[in-house]
């Protein structure tokens, strides 16, 4: 063989068999690096052992993200890592942190269960979580936390107080933030129907905004709009509806009866808003409180505030106080007046009161009695001529018939004494149970008178 030809097979043996040597490098560090993903040589691969849980939290409580792996790893073979997905973002790195965020930390326990810890959760940190592993391919494990927010009344978007003028309309407006988006209902304070635009009356109204068609004076109330979602604690907010409108007034009553030295009470009441100026007038003054006149106003409770009762006394009456008397009401939506007219009678008897519309009554029981009497009279008047007719047929009796003894009368309420003071004898009495007997007396008398003609 030449010699030429030995020098390049002697070159090319030594790089085949460097080539050889990287190829076998080669395929063991994929190996390692494969063990290094599974663990140990002779070991399951590692993987999630449990899906990770979505989390919903109240605002200002914790949250807790947690992933387990099927068997427990060292550090040096197992990379975790924790992610905010929405915003591409590295938290920690299995127990390091990598954001400044004191409310944020991780927790492992045994080296198979991995936890992100998130206190005092804010509406910011709703989103989406992720816990990753460096397997091959890398493993994933996803999960949202959802921050429930209590509801809040948006102050600038929400009417807190109307004054319309009545017939007009309005609309009540409620705004609310939160999470879940809130839900709104109106209702009034005082338990009363509310009347919605288009809708039947209800007791709740359920709606952001409350529209109410002419309004009157019943529509005038404090209104109520509550806001909830679920998360304690629901929330409202008092809205107040004033509705203005000119002065009514109600005298009642018209008449009123006073006599020399008594006193009066004159009343009327008024409706107005705004609260109008009231006065009681005498010929055009206006009279105040004094030792003579004694005025009282009283306001209705809410929510008819806008209702007053007035009264005026009137004392130690003498005759120039008699005649016509005047209400006044007015605000600046106009004034009225009413009248009410106090007259003269005669004061009463002892015994008699004055009552109502200046009419007298007795004492309780007087009239009754006055019947009684009268009718006592009648009843005596029936009852003599009776015992008189009864006394006639007893002396025809005895006129025929000696030997037969006088019934004695018997005694009853109803009693009647003889003309000449009765010398004594006692009384002429009458009951009714005697008309019957009296009759049969008759009868038998009757016969005998025809039975002794016969013979």
């Amino acid at each position: 063989m030449r010699p030429w030809l030995l020098y390049p097979i002697g070159a090319i043996v030594p790089v085949i068999i460097c080539i050889g040597c990287v190829g076998v490098h080669v395929e063991a560090a994929k190996k390692a690096h494969k063990n290094a993903a599974h663990g140990k040589l002779g070991r399951k691969p590692i993987e999630f052992d449990a899906q990770m849980e979505n989390a919903s939290v109240p605002l200002g409580k914790d949250a807790v993200f947690t992933c387990r792996i099927n068997q427990s790893v060292k550090s040096a073979d197992l990379q975790l890592v924790w992610l905010r997905l929405d915003s591409q973002t590295i938290l920690a790195f299995e127990n390091r942190l990598v954001q400044n965020n004191p409310r944020i930390s991780v927790s492992h326990e045994e080296r198979r269960e991995f936890s992100l810890h998130i206190k005092n959760v804010q509406p910011e940190d709703a989103g989406h979580y992720a816990c990753t592993i460096n397997t091959n391919p890398l493993s994933q494990m996803r999960a949202h936390l959802d921050v429930l927010v209590p509801p809040l009344i948006l102050a600038n978007e929400t009417t807190e107080h109307v004054v319309v003028r009545e017939a007009s309309n309005v609309s009540l407006k409620c705004a609310a933030s939160g999470h879940p988006r809130p839900t709104i209902s109106w209702v009034r304070e005082d338990n009363m129907y509310i009347t919605p635009k288009g809708e039947e009356k209800a007791l709740t109204y359920n709606g952001s905004v409350l529209s109410l068609e002419r309004v009157g004076r019943s529509d005038m109330a404090t209104y109520i709009c509550m806001a909830a979602n679920g998360v304690p604690p629901a929330v409202s907010q008092r809205t107040t509806v004033k509705v203005e409108f000119p002065p009514m007034i109600w005298v009642e009553p018209k008449h009123v009866a006073a006599w020399i030295g008594g006193s009066a009470t004159l009343k009327c009441e008024t409706e107005a808003f705004p609260q109008a100026v009231h006065f009681w007038l005498r010929e055009g003054v206006i009279l105040t409180n004094s030792d003579k006149y004694d005025i009282r106003a009283e306001p209705a409770p809410e929510p008819h505030a806008y209702r007053m009762k007035m009264q005026l006394t009137i004392r130690n009456m003498d005759a120039k106080d008699f005649g016509d008397y005047t209400c006044s009401a007015s605000n600046f939506h106009g004034s009225v007046e009413g009248a009410a007219k106090l007259y003269e009678v005669e004061a009463p008897p002892e015994g008699k009161t004055t009552q109502g519309k200046g009419k007298s009554a007795q004492r309780p029981g007087g009239n009754k009695k006055k019947k009684g009497h009268k009718h006592a009279m009648r009843m005596g008047v029936n009852a003599t001529r009776l015992i008189d007719e009864k006394s006639y047929y007893d002396k025809q009796q005895m006129d025929h018939d000696p030997s037969m003894p006088m019934e004695e009368p018997q005694k009853g309420p109803l009693q009647r004494k003889s003309s000449n003071g009765n010398n004594g004898s006692p009384p002429l009495t009458f009951r009714t149970g005697c008309l019957i007997p009296a009759l049969l007396l008759y009868l038998v008398a009757f016969l005998l008178i025809m039975y002794n003609q016969r013979t």
